[in-house]
């Protein structure tokens, strides 16, 4: 018995033990926790001098300004990389129409004034030739440049197509007229007015000239009404001012301040390019199937389908232009079904008309017209 209460003691003054220690160990680490929390405050709490602060600052400043200049830098020559691929391009297509060292230097001089980011689409695009070249003319002031230089570019608007400026490219400036065209003149100083149809006898950069209509003498300065028509065009109303009055003909100032009103025919090609077609239905996507574009306009397209769709089926295309990008997502309408595909009996051909807002793609699909006629032109010629 007495061998039980001794060890019962012993156990307890063991556990005791423990419980100290256990004790001491807890209050050991509470104030190491105290004393490194209370190192933490003071070290906030320190005040730190006025030029640490600002060497701290500007460091930091110094940092961001280096950072900020080399993403500059970065893009920048990036930039300037896809410029000079983009030159590249331009003198490649230079060498291809055959220009003169002369035309190809004045060329490139007109495309840096206009601060142009694809220099090649001066050759390419009329419109982009015609943009840049008034801001030339602009930033150059047209009266005093040279009779030669002038001449030099209307020698170049020959030797790149677009004088006489193809069908399917609307005009945006009179410059773009060519001799031998009719337009009406409408003018209103006469007691009544007098509306006549004349002959363009000569377009030049600096001005252009029509035969006099039957009316007594035009004064300077005078603004005249005019409707020029291109068929399968369109219709082209503007005013511009008589610079001179003489015997056999007015001369005229230019204009780029054109108002069209378009017509429905358009100049149409033969092509074969792959098209994913996705009928739609309301807000709901349809069946997808393939099939190939065989002509094509400003005004829509002709497509060789493995279905025989309905007049009026909303349809969405995707497809890409040769030589002028991606075109996804075109909306178009089965405005016609023509029948069997002459190359391939197992195919219908549907002409289809755009839809919604497609100026750009337009413009992109009329620009792809007028270069494929070039091209097919010069190899005609070649």
């Amino acid at each position: 018995m007495r061998s039980v209460s001794y060890k019962f003691l012993f156990f307890v003054a063991m556990l005791g033990s423990v419980f100290a220690q256990t004790a001491q160990q807890r209050s050991d680490s509470i104030k190491a926790y105290d004393q490194f929390v209370g190192s933490i405050k003071q070290a906030f709490e320190k005040d730190l001098s006025i030029t640490f602060i600002i060497v701290a600052v500007s460091v930091i400043i110094l940092l961001v300004v280096a950072v900020v200049f080399y993403e500059i830098r970065r893009a920048n020559k990036a930039k300037q990389e896809l410029l000079d691929l983009a030159w590249k391009r331009f003198d490649f297509s230079a060498l291809k129409l055959k220009l003169s060292q002369s035309g190809i230097t004045l060329l490139k001089k007109i495309a840096q004034e206009a601060v142009l980011q694809d220099p090649d689409s001066i050759i390419r695009s009329p419109n982009v030739f015609e943009h840049s070249l008034e801001k030339y003319y602009k930033s150059n002031k047209i009266e005093s440049i040279s009779k030669e230089k002038l001449a030099e570019i209307r020698s170049l608007r020959k030797a790149m197509g677009f004088l006489p400026l193809p069908r399917e490219v609307p005009f945006i400036s009179t410059r773009q007229f060519a001799s031998g065209e009719k337009c009406m003149v409408q003018i209103e100083s006469e007691p009544t007015a007098h509306k006549e149809m004349c002959q363009i006898h000569n377009s030049e950069e600096l001005n252009w000239s029509i035969a006099r209509p039957g009316v007594s003498r035009v004064p300077v300065g005078t603004w005249v009404s005019m409707n020029f028509t291109r068929p399968g065009d369109a219709e082209y109303t503007f005013k511009v001012q008589v610079l001179s009055d003489s015997s056999d003909e007015l001369i005229l100032g230019h204009s780029t301040k054109l108002n069209r009103a378009q017509q429905r025919n358009w100049v149409r090609i033969d092509v074969n390019i792959p098209v994913e077609v996705t009928q739609v239905e309301g807000n709901n996507i349809g069946d997808i199937f393939f099939g190939k574009i065989v002509d094509m306009s400003g005004g829509g397209l002709g497509m060789a389908l493995p279905v025989k769709l309905q007049n009026g089926t909303d349809l969405r295309l995707d497809f890409a232009l040769p030589g002028h990008g991606q075109i996804d997502k075109l909306q178009v309408k089965v405005v016609r079904v023509a029948g069997q595909c002459n190359k391939d009996p197992s195919k219908t051909v549907h002409s289809v008309a755009f839809e919604g807002e497609i100026h750009a793609i337009q413009e992109q699909i009329i620009q792809y017209v007028f270069e494929k006629q070039r091209q097919d032109t010069m190899a005609k010629l070649s």
